[in-house]
């Protein structure tokens, strides 16, 4: 309840739940009444390699609330899904593009 904004922010999204490492606070997917993650929330488990705090920057969504979808505490609607989709592209193609 003390923690920051940041340290809230700060968590690590795996196949199985939420863990903050600043916090040493883990909740399972289990304890939610739906476990079974959206399509978006599967992406961001499969790829944890994206910290969501930055891809929120760089898709210019607030942050907060793609945590909040990705939690399962809210739902996006079908535009927002697709336009996190778009990004999530667009993001790809850029690595597509790179050349050394």
């Amino acid at each position: 309840m003390a923690a920051t904004d940041d340290e809230r922010h700060n968590c690590e999204v795996s196949t199985i739940g939420l863990h903050w490492h600043e916090l040493d606070e883990d909740i399972s997917f289990e304890s939610f009444d739906d476990p079974e993650p959206t399509p978006l929330q599967r992406f961001f488990l499969t790829h944890r390699e994206l910290k969501v705090t930055e891809f929120a920057k760089r898709a210019g969504i607030n942050q907060n609330l793609l945590f909040d979808y990705i939690n399962g505490f809210k739902r996006p609607s079908r535009e927002r899904e697709l336009y996190i989709l778009e990004r999530i592209h667009a993001l790809g193609n850029s690595y597509l593009s790179a050349n050394f």
